[in-house]
């Protein structure tokens, strides 16, 4: 093992996933593994790479974007490693005002020939980047190909059809710039390498956003030969011959609302992965088998609920409880206490949350502990502190059978009161060969049916230690119910005429990294999609790779564009699009939703903070659903408390006006509204109080006139605001920088 000289270790985001043909992508993900990297940092008198390096290659990748860059305007990032790849990056950041804005940018090269690994760019202007976008989806991909060229051993790259597009059908703030995203994946033969890609965000202006390469492909990595590959037609038929389908409770998460959606679901048995293509061997999380996967029985972890460790705990005792649970050798290290608060988490539970430090020499390693405030029970712990201490590569220690009765023991004694939801599962267990460890994941169940997005994971190290455990206990009351679904025979009917097996190529775990061996499997997709489920209600599929050409539009002979927009994005909720009337008057109330929508993420639950307490309306409580977007357009300013706001009123082109220039945060330059010239001819139907509303509205081509009429007092309708929103949007990436969190 390489030795450095660590200084730190940081959790950071995983940047890229290739999630489009791993097999793996419907695996449970163990808690160590959970879209993070740990970071280890290294001194920088262990390399010998130096700034003016570093900005000569960047300058190499941007030869023009950045001259208005010079070298002082480059900070050197903390070099560092990962605990799973021991290759040494080196960072560059900028961050600089330019013409009274804000531009950020980083960038990363591994490795002793500076390869890229990851680039982020943060442009001071990106208004051509908002709808309709200067450049299409197709200028955007010759961007992104022309840069993939700068980039060494990229030849045998080949762009995923499926995978590559625009956040145009993502919802979000209109504020926000439209991004392309491509995908590309080595090739071996024509068949694409699995785990191995590099992803590449172009903005709508033609800037590149963001670059992430993932770990290169060792020199000595062998590969399956494709001559004695059976047939598509043979797999398709193994594969169809041996589908089972099952029912699944799937939740699905609103970070901005803080709400969850349950589904009840068919999915294909979750064991099988694919199929080798020279043995015909089923692939399962744990390897190849000849057994054909099937349906398991859930078992579960108690038969009855048991009493929680302790009926309720304060701040000290959750102190003293975590300290008792870290296992650090304190001979070779030191173990300190860090922070602790009182959080709701995500599963609506109010916790203790404890940070400790285990400090070897100047190098520290945080160890997080959740304790259930109520229960006394864990529901995180992360203890990454062996990270700290060489030890010697070892086996892997306890069995599989041993490891599970420890996991178990350690949730009777930590988690007693959550175990009667939880089962074990056949398919839920996989061997970490990096961490040496053993990764168990349990699934809530609720009417007999397993739980996708609850679960229990537990790590157990091979020498019988607790390192990891999540609980991701839900607070659902309303499961769908299982009445009045589609057959099972009818939903495996559907997915056996969807599937087609995919050709790739997947890595096999071995320990030593220099030998990686790549099988050829074939993958199993459904409707063109790997990981894929269909509604018990409807019988279609929920994920479609297919263009979404057939959805129902708006039609309209001015606003057709932005009215589609708007629908895309979630900010205009229509049921019914093909008979929808655009020209139809707007009420305050909806109107009011469509613009904060338009501008800002709007947060309701938990993540409103402080303002839920709050109410500026009598008629407006947390109970009515309009609640948090008139919260949080109060904060912003757009409209001001009073005794009532009448949300079912007809929103008039005066008060849009008032509400946009107040949304641009403009109201000072129209206190003084005798300054303006109002030079319509119905200049008098104006309300003086809205005139200089009115006035800077029109002249910033918020509010048109017609034949020189400003119409104030005439309603918004729909067609009107879709395109006043778009152009509000526009002004306020102009001018309000990161104001609207997008």
């Amino acid at each position: 093992m390489v030795k450095f000289k660590k200084l730190g270790i940081v959790l950071t985001s995983t940047a890229f996933s290739i999630g489009v043909l791993s097999p793996v992508a419907q695996a449970s993900v163990p808690v160590n593994e959970a879209s993070e990297k740990i970071e280890i940092q290294v001194a920088a008198t262990d390399t010998k790479v130096s700034k003016n390096e570093l900005i000569k290659k960047f300058r190499t990748l941007f030869p023009t974007e950045f001259n208005f860059l010079t070298d002082k305007d480059f900070q050197l990032e903390r070099n560092h490693f990962y605990r799973d790849d021991e290759t040494i990056r080196h960072g560059l950041s900028f961050d600089k005002v330019v013409d009274g804005k804000n531009i950020y940018g980083s960038i990363s090269f591994k490795g002793d020939t500076l390869e890229l690994e990851s680039f982020y760019y943060q442009p001071a202007n990106s208004t051509d980047a908002l709808f309709p976008a200067k450049y299409s989806e197709e200028e955007a991909q010759k961007i992104a190909n022309n840069f993939l060229k700068k980039l060494p051993n990229s030849a045998n790259y080949q762009l995923q059809e499926d995978s590559n597009g625009y956040d145009y059908y993502m919802s979000g703030p209109l504020s926000r710039p439209i991004s392309y995203s491509f995908t590309y994946l080595p090739v071996k033969n024509g068949v694409p390498i699995s785990d191995h890609g590099i992803s590449i965000s172009v903005l709508g202006n033609g800037v590149i956003e963001n670059v992430y390469s993932s770990s290169s492909i060792a020199n000595k990595a062998t590969f399956d030969s494709q001559e004695q590959k059976k047939s598509e037609t043979d797999i398709l038929k193994q594969m169809r011959d041996n589908l089972s389908v099952e029912l699944r409770y799937n939740i699905g998460y609103d970070f901005a609302t803080d709400e969850r959606e349950v589904k009840l679901v068919y999915v294909p048995i979750p064991s099988f992965y694919g199929v080798h293509a020279l043995t015909g061997q089923w692939q399962t999380v744990n390897g190849f088998t000849t057994q054909a996967p099937k349906a398991q029985a859930l078992e579960k972890l108690s038969a009855q609920p048991l009493a929680p460790k302790r009926k309720g705990i304060t701040a000290e005792e959750a102190e003293a409880l975590g300290k008792s649970l870290i296992k650090v050798d304190l001979d070779k290290g030191k173990l300190t206490f860090d922070s602790a608060n009182e959080r709701e988490n995500e599963a609506g539970e109010t916790v203790y949350s404890l940070h400790y430090m285990y400090w070897v020499g100047s190098s520290g390693s945080g160890i997080t502990i959740e304790l259930n405030k109520n229960t006394g029970e864990i529901t995180q712990f992360y203890n990454y502190s062996n990270d700290l201490i060489e030890t010697e590569e070892t086996a892997s220690g306890i069995t599989q059978e041993v490891a599970l009765s420890k996991a178990m023991d350690y949730l009777k004694e930590w988690a007693p009161s959550y175990l009667h939801h939880y089962a074990k599962s056949a398919d839920s267990y996989s061997f970490n060969e990096y961490n040496k460890s053993h990764n168990f994941t349990f699934p809530r169940v609720v009417n007999g049916i397993a739980v996708t997005g609850d679960e229990i994971n537990i790590d157990i190290g091979t020498d019988g230690s607790l390192q990891g455990l999540n609980i991701n206990h839900q607070d659902i009351q309303n499961w769908p119910s299982t009445n009045k679904v589609i057959a099972p025979d009818v939903a495996k009917t559907s997915f056996s005429e969807a599937l087609k097996p995919k050709l790739q190529y997947v890595k096999q775990d071995s320990e030593d990294k220099d030998k990686q061996h790549y099988n050829l499997v074939y993958a199993p997709t459904y409707d063109g999609v790997l990981d894929n489920q269909i509604d018990v209600k409807t019988g279609e599929f929920i994920n479609s790779s297919k263009p979404d050409s057939d959805t129902p539009k708006i039609a309209h002979p001015t606003a057709a564009d932005e009215l589609n927009y708007l629908l895309t994005q979630k900010v205009l909720e229509v049921k019914d699009p093909a008979n929808f009337n655009a020209d139809k008057a707007v009420s305050k109330g909806e109107a009011l939703k469509i613009m904060m929508k338009s501008l800002t993420y709007v947060y309701s639950g938990r993540y409103m903070g402080d303002a839920e307490a709050q109410q500026s309306f009598s008629n407006i409580d947390s109970k009515h659903p309009l609640y948090a977007i008139v919260e949080q357009a109060v904060r912003m300013g757009v409209i001001e408390p009073s005794d009532n706001f009448n949300d079912e009123g007809l929103l008039t082109r005066q008060e849009f006006a008032e509400w946009s220039i107040r949304a641009l945060n403009l109201e000072k330059a129209v206190q003084n509204s005798d300054i303006y010239k109002l030079n319509f001819a119905d200049a008098s139907s104006i309300q003086p109080t809205y005139a200089g509303y009115v006035a800077l509205a029109n002249g910033l081509g918020l509010l048109d006139a017609k034949d020189n009429k400003i119409n104030a007092t005439g309603n918004v309708t729909y067609a009107d605001l879709a395109v006043s929103a778009i152009r509000l949007a526009h002004k306020v990436n102009e001018n309000s920088g990161n104001r609207y969190y997008w």
